[in-house]
């Protein structure tokens, strides 16, 4: 125990002695004017500023190319002489610079420099800038020449050669020389011939164009080749442009003569629905070689419609139009004035199929209400009158919807009323004129009105109390929705006429009548929507003191969900020479639904580059569109957070994003 209380003892008196050794040190001064460490190495030294390489870069538009930043103090900043020629973007990230020139129409030089985060500027890099070689709109196909296949007018002969050719011109029009152009096989039984004696037949061959701009290429068919498609793509390597030309390839039967049909396969067609095939869809083929005219048959003649027969000339087409009947690979004989005819198994087929969607239903026929119209002196509320309802599409339902009688008007059934079915009407006392409206289930719902009129002893006074029947539609329960549903009200005693208004605004929402008559007669809520829980309508009568009377509509209330979209753009800056997509050049649009409008975007991180617009968005189903973001540094997120006007404030946020 004395050992550790010494210990401890030490331990303290030496802590104070160290304070005092500081304090007496910071009095001195804390030592300086001597190095603390003699032997520190001396700062390093920065290499000058300097561009690779500086001389000697040709860009052409769409072949982009770049320079390699050296020495001095990073981050960088690029500048150009001609941003309409080679623009550049003024932050580099890292140390290169991407050159990517814009289409030109003459030569055009352009200075790039570059400044450090200390003010040096580096010595200029020169940069030629040239006019982008042109490629003609399409390949041309020249055969060479066959006795056995004569006419093919830039298609070729199965067992034949021929040339494509392609013109890589300058400004004016002036064929370049010494570009090299790639020809690929893309589709087609044909080869391109190569001057190597190991491979004499490739599907690509890289050729340079002639003193004229010319790339030429042999093509080969081999013999006995069907008739079909051939594709052709030749691309300038320099700015990888293309072009892709198709020709014909015609098989030559036996004797030399050509004799073929285009296209060759099936052609499906589907009928409007699953219980009919098509009528009057056409089809289009073409004949070549052989001795025009050419006769054209079918193995079901009537099932279809031949047009154009007899073909009068090689390249003619005739057509094939369906009259509903069904089939299934219909097939051509095709024979020419020497009675030649193609080979089985070489002509096109046709088939004609039902469709896959169920038919649309009929339209409903008219609502008519027999008899329309019903007279009766004297009535008394045991009186019954009937009508019946036909057309249309049932379950029907009736509605009383304006009477002027004293007594309620009763109507058995009211729903659930089957076609032929008799309707009753019962209650009315005279004088008194009672409209009856029956609705149907179609959609858009048909209506028609039944008119009794009622003559004799005058009404009594109405009662003193106002009465709107029913006086609540519950929809949330029933059928679960207010979208599409009609609620209708009777209106009797206090003092006719009535006035009849919503207690609050619903847009889009319509009473009709606004001013119901008399008592017993009716109204119609129209157009709800769901969204506000309980729509009160108030009805007023003419009285004084006035008499006021409130039905309810109950209406399902969905829950407040805020929606942006898509959620999400990328765009991708690929290495060359895929295309690019630059954020700077792309427009995101996006739509803003739900929430409480108005809505309010914004960049997320403030300070981001780009343009929202608009940044308030007035509606639901309306948005907005974000542009000119920033292409570096990659990759590079940009979030934008949208708001509403709730007073639980919904927010989304959406990206896009630069790879």
């Amino acid at each position: 125990m004395v050992e550790r209380r010494l210990t401890a003892w030490l331990r303290t008196a030496l802590a104070l002695l160290g304070i005092a050794g500081i304090v007496t040190l910071a009095g001195c001064g804390g030592g300086s004017g001597a190095p603390n460490n003699p032997y520190t190495p001396p700062p390093p030294v920065i290499p000058p500023l300097t561009l690779l390489p500086t001389t000697g870069i040709t860009l052409y538009p769409g072949a982009p190319s770049t320079i390699t930043i050296y020495g001095g103090v990073s981050p960088y900043r690029a500048f150009t002489t001609d941003a309409a020629a080679l623009p550049v973007t003024t932050s580099v990230n890292g140390d290169t610079i991407v050159l990517a020139a814009n289409p030109v129409t003459v030569t055009t030089g352009v200075t790039i420099t570059v400044q450090d985060a200390v003010g040096t500027v580096s010595l200029p890099a020169s940069v030629t800038v040239q006019p982008a070689p042109l490629l003609p709109s399409n390949i041309t196909i020249t055969a060479n020449p066959n006795p056995a296949c004569e006419g093919t007018d830039g298609n070729l002969c199965s067992g034949g050669t021929g040339t494509a050719t392609v013109r890589v011109t300058g400004v004016g029009g002036v064929g370049i020389k010494g570009r090299a152009v790639r020809f690929d096989v893309v589709q087609g039984a044909f080869s391109i011939v190569s001057t190597n004696p190991a491979q004499p037949q490739v599907s690509t061959l890289t050729v340079v164009t002639d003193t004229n701009g010319d790339a030429v290429v042999v093509l080969a068919v081999p013999a006995d080749t069907p008739t079909q498609t051939g594709i052709i793509r030749a691309t300038d390597l320099t700015t990888g442009n293309q072009i892709t030309g198709s020709f014909d390839i015609l098989q030559v039967t036996v004797g030399g003569a050509v004799l073929s049909v285009l296209p060759l396969g099936n052609t499906t067609i589907n009928g409007p629905d699953n219980t009919r095939c098509s009528s009057g869809v056409t089809v289009s083929n073409y004949i070549f070689g052989g001795t025009p005219p050419y006769q054209v048959a079918v193995n079901f003649p009537q099932t279809v419609t031949l047009g154009g027969v007899p073909v009068l000339a090689s390249g003619g087409a005739f057509t094939t139009t369906t009259n509903g009947a069904c089939f299934i690979n219909l097939t051509y004989v095709i024979t020419d004035a020497t009675g030649r005819t193609i080979p089985g198994g070489s002509y096109p087929t046709v088939t004609n199929q039902l469709g896959t969607t169920a038919p649309a239903p009929p339209p409903p026929t008219t609502l008519i209400a027999t008899p329309g119209a019903i007279a009766k002196a004297n009535c008394v509320p045991s009186n019954t009158f009937q009508f019946i309802l036909t057309g249309g599409t049932a379950p029907f339902s009736v509605v009383t919807t304006s009477t002027t009688s004293s007594t309620s008007v009763v109507t058995s059934p009211q729903t659930g009323i089957t076609a032929g079915q008799a309707v009753t009407v019962s209650g009315m006392t005279s004088p008194a004129s009672t409209t009856i409206t029956a609705y149907d289930s179609s959609t858009p719902r048909q209506s028609t009105s039944v008119q009794i009129d009622c003559s004799g002893a005058p009404p009594p006074a109405p009662p003193a109390n106002l009465v709107i029947a029913p006086n609540n539609y519950n929809f949330s329960v029933n059928p679960g929705t207010c979208v599409n549903q009609t609620a209708i009200f009777a209106v009797t005693g206090g003092t006719p006429p009535y006035s009849v208004f919503f207690a609050a605004p619903r847009p889009g929402a319509v009473i009709a009548p606004t001013t119901v008559p008399a008592s017993g007669q009716g109204f119609t809520v129209t157009g709800l929507t769901n969204g506000v829980l309980t729509t009160n309508i108030t009805v007023a009568d003419s009285s004084t003191p006035q008499l006021l009377q409130v039905a309810t509509i109950t209406c399902r209330v969905p829950p407040q969900t805020l929606v942006v979209s898509p959620a999400a753009y990328t765009y991708t800056n690929a290495a060359p020479p895929a295309p690019q997509t630059a954020c700077s050049t792309a427009a995101s649009n996006f739509v803003v639904q739900g929430g409480t409008p108005p809505y309010t975007a914004s960049f997320s991180v403030p300070g981001t580059v780009g343009t929202i617009t608009p940044s308030t968005i007035a509606a639901s189903g309306t948005g907005f569109l974000v542009s000119g973001l920033a292409d570096t540094p990659l990759p590079r997120v940009t979030q934008i957070t949208v708001r509403d006007s709730s007073p639980n404030q919904l927010l989304q946020v959406v990206t896009v994003t630069c790879n």
